[in-house]
């Protein structure tokens, strides 16, 4: 319903813009062409405004509303906008390896709100309950007065009267039956129903003359369906009836109605007819009583459209046919729609085609190590603000500048938290996190294969997302050389409006970093941190060529992975059972992996057959020196 609404509020405001233009022009167009051809303009914008086809999308008034909101902002300080500049990345190749523990969904905080309902629903749902109140009050009053004309009113047998709309349906070749009515409460003669058309007179007496003209006028009505015609304004002013402009349209559109039906019926006749046609108007305006319903044709229109009728009536030239500005009116109406239509395809095709994307390029910058991220000196240093719209509002928030190992990224400050290395998650919803992978010696083909085998899939090249459970995963995938990176984000599913608006921006600020001498970050020596890529491989082989021996009871190959402060006796595991399935455990993406005093801790699962019923573990405490990662100490864990 959202993307209703915003597609008939961008309707909405392009046929307002021409609406505009036409009353501006209402005076020259009524001195030259005649009103059947402005009614014929009514008509069109009428059903322009119920078949939205091809004109200003919902998706551009969003935008039209952010570039507005953008353009009042002020810009950030001086000192942050290379900053700014070199970590906005143009390019969308982007590849990331998305852990199997990762995928898995978290329960949902119990403080959470799940509605997922936005201040855009809100109002479109306004919208709608405003559209079907409107119509109902119409349609109601439009059943309720004709039921109480054909209840109240006394059918008329009078053969003068029926004798003259005879020759009169005749001359205008009308067929449809026709049902007259007098009907004391009407406050003219008129056209009501519209499967079973119902000509009311007022309880008065009439002259011949006045009679031949009120019939004419009505079976005019009749003949063109004008009935129809006033129900589509009542429908297009029912969708959009926050615009006063589409009102002003509904009421143009009624007196040219009236304009062109007196210009059908006074056609070819005499300047002495006409008058005597306007006086028979004059005439009504003193037999006027209280009650109408708009969804019925009337012969009186009220003093100030009578008088526009007896000027339009007495003109003695003759107007111009109209079809010219008919022509221009729909042109202009299609061309507006198109242009916005096709400035909107070409901007979609810019992002989706990526052979008119740059390459990415790497940005120098100081390194620093990945935990001191939200020092105060960065936090002074590094900031800029992001701008983006979430639930239908846009938002900006002061984002700091964070550093890993080879890349940056700017995240809002004082919300996103390091839960582990490249990984983050937000303070308030743990379920909304982001984490970086870089891939070494990988092509974009391996990694597309590893992602899709995961259950992505592509949503416009470089982007790719899936859904598990009741959240929603996306990878933008960026390369550089030879390098390919993963910008991986997940946050729940009735966080679209929300989260799903923000992190795509946070995650247009990845860029890649290089140190003084112009290589790119890599591990830190020192005393605090966390784990990088190389540090956990290098443990992983340690590990695995210790279970070996471990498990193999060879001691001599033990003592080489053990540090120098090591202290007791070398221990073997001893049993008589098989063991199995043996993993590694606080190396993978989800966990901490931190660094502290130099030391670090890790675990190897496994199984023994002794044991069916239960893993045993392997605890370790990892400490780096010189000669790289040694074993402190360890043992066995039921």
């Amino acid at each position: 319903m959202t993307n209703i609404f915003l597609s008939i509020f961008g309707i909405s405001i392009s046929i307002g813009f021409i609406v505009i233009i036409l009353v501006f022009l209402t005076p020259f167009i009524n001195k030259r062409y005649a009103a059947k051809w402005k009614y014929l303009i009514w008509i069109f914008l009428a059903v322009r405004l119920l078949v939205p086809f091809s004109g200003v999308n919902g998706q551009f008034i969003r935008n039209m509303l952010l570039q507005t909101k953008t353009q009042a902002v002020p810009e950030p300080d001086e000192k942050y906008t290379d900053t700014q500049e070199d970590a906005a990345i143009p390019s969308r190749r982007i590849i990331v390896e998305i852990p199997t523990q990762m995928t898995t969904p978290i329960a949902v905080q119990s403080g959470k709100n799940n509605t997922g309902i936005t201040m855009l629903d809100l109002v479109a749902f306004v919208w709608m309950t405003g559209s079907l109140t409107f119509i109902s009050v119409h349609l109601i009053s439009y059943f309720h007065y004709k039921r109480q004309v054909v209840k109240r009113g006394r059918k008329i047998e009078d053969v003068h009267i029926l004798s003259q709309m005879f020759k009169l349906k005749r001359e205008l070749q009308i067929g449809t039956a026709t049902q007259v009515i007098e009907y004391h409460d009407a406050e003219s003669p008129m056209i009501i129903g519209f499967l079973k058309p119902v000509l009311v007179l007022p309880e008065e007496e009439y002259s011949s003359e006045e009679l031949f003209f009120i019939l004419k006028h009505e079976l005019v009505h009749l003949k063109r369906r004008d009935v129809y015609f006033k129900l589509l304004f009542v429908m297009a002013n029912a969708v959009h009836w926050f615009n006063p402009l589409i009102r002003i349209m509904q009421r143009e559109a009624v007196i040219d109605m009236e304009l062109s039906c007196d210009e059908r019926v006074t056609k070819g006749t005499s300047y002495a007819t006409r008058k005597a046609y306007t006086e028979t108007l004059l005439s009504m305006l003193h037999r006027r009583c209280a009650k109408r319903t708009v969804l019925s044709t009337q012969f009186y229109g009220g003093t100030k459209i009578m008088k526009k009728r007896f000027k339009n009536i007495l003109v003695k030239y003759r107007k111009k046919n109209g079809i010219f500005i008919l022509i221009c009116t729909v042109v202009l109406t299609i061309s507006f729609g198109t242009l916005v239509g096709c400035s909107i395809a070409k901007e979609d095709a810019e992002k989706e085609n990526p052979s008119v994307q740059p390459e990415m390029e790497a940005v120098k910058i100081d390194q620093a190590p990945a935990e001191d991220s939200f020092s105060d000196d960065n936090r002074s240093e590094n900031k800029i603000t992001i701008t983006f719209s979430k639930e239908g509002e846009q938002e900006q928030k002061q984002a700091v500048l964070v550093t890993g190992y080879g890349y940056s990224i700017y995240l809002p400050e004082n919300e996103w938290q390091p839960a582990g290395p490249d990984l983050w998650r937000t303070a308030v919803n743990e379920q909304v996190q982001l984490w970086i992978t870089h891939f070494d010696d990988e092509g974009m083909d391996s990694v597309d294969r590893k992602l899709e085998d995961d259950g992505y899939v592509t949503v416009q090249d470089g982007h790719k997302q899936k859904q598990e459970g009741d959240l929603m995963y996306h990878v933008e995938l960026k390369a550089f050389e030879n390098d390919i990176w993963g910008i991986f984000y997940a946050y729940p599913i009735d966080a679209e409006e929300g989260w799903g608006r923000e992190i795509p921006v946070i995650a247009d600020t990845f860029a890649l970093s290089v140190g003084e001498d112009g290589v790119k970050g890599s591990s830190s020596d020192g005393g605090g941190g966390y784990l990088g890529t190389e540090d956990c491989q290098e443990i992983r082989n340690i590990v695995d060529e210790f279970a070996e021996a471990y498990f193999g009871g060879n001691v001599d190959a033990i003592q080489k992975f053990l540090a120098n402060t090591y202290e007791g006796k070398a221990d073997i595991y001893e049993s008589t059972g098989t063991i199995s399935d043996l993993t590694v455990k606080g190396l993978s993406d989800t966990d901490e992996k931190k660094i502290e005093n130099e030391r670090t801790a890790v675990s190897l699962e496994f199984r023994d057959s002794n044991y069916e019923d239960m893993f045993l573990y392997v605890t370790f405490v990892f400490v780096r020196q010189e000669d790289g990662w040694k074993i402190q100490s360890y043992g066995v864990e039921g």
